[in-house]
């Protein structure tokens, strides 16, 4: 049960940092568009960050149900590990949302919401988790010599993808990041994107990933 309490707490962690830093910014620094950008990239790398040093050893922190499904496509998770994983992560994810409100009641809780089309936000979210997934699969990799800097290398690419694309789909690459604010605020309007796609990116990875160390 360690790893499935660890996988909680990194995605409450994560949630409720996240969360933070958008409303704090929609507050404070409305009119301030680079300070906010900044703030909301920064904290959600360092968030990623802190929840994979806090808690890699334990349950490799994934943080993530789409990653934790690419990981079981590698076998790196059983059946069952899979389907804890998924339910601890989303469990962690509504809480840190959920206590968030409760200090700071706010009407979107940080849920994430595209400012483009949906197929341009859904192309995006799919593109992004790609590239995250990828990097992981790199930098997880048991012969990669760099192993060690993991939470480092993940938590800035998180902070790259938001700053460069979050203000067109909020970037999330991440169905339990999604679901905490959207069950705790009632705006599910576009949750079928942060599903979706994330979910569709990772296993692509996958499959390229797969084929990529056969070469």
């Amino acid at each position: 049960m360690k790893k499935y309490f660890a996988e909680f707490a990194g995605t409450f962690l994560l949630v409720f940092l996240g969360v933070w830093s958008i409303e704090y910014s929609n507050q404070n620094l409305a009119d301030n568009f680079q300070a906010s950008l900044c703030l909301i990239t920064i904290i959600f790398g360092i968030a990623v960050t802190s929840a994979i040093i806090l808690f890699g050893e334990i349950s490799g922190a994934h943080i993530n149900p789409a990653v934790s499904i690419a990981f079981f496509l590698n076998k790196s998770l059983n059946g069952v590990e899979l389907l804890f994983y998924i339910i601890f992560q989303c469990l962690g994810a509504i809480l840190g949302a959920y206590f968030f409100n409760l200090i700071y009641p706010s009407e979107y809780v940080g849920t994430t919401l595209p400012n483009v089309n949906t197929t341009f936000a859904f192309s995006f979210e799919m593109v992004l988790s790609f590239i995250l997934m990828m990097v992981i699969f790199w930098i997880a990799n048991p012969n990669n010599k760099h192993t060690k800097l993991a939470p480092y290398v993940i938590g800035l690419q998180v902070a790259i993808h938001t700053y460069i694309v979050g203000l067109a789909t909020s970037v999330s690459m991440n169905p339990a990041r999604s679901i905490g604010p959207a069950m705790v605020s009632g705006h599910w309007e576009h949750y079928w994107i942060y599903l979706i796609a994330p979910i569709v990116g990772m296993v692509l990875s996958f499959f390229v990933w797969k084929n990529f160390k056969k070469i």
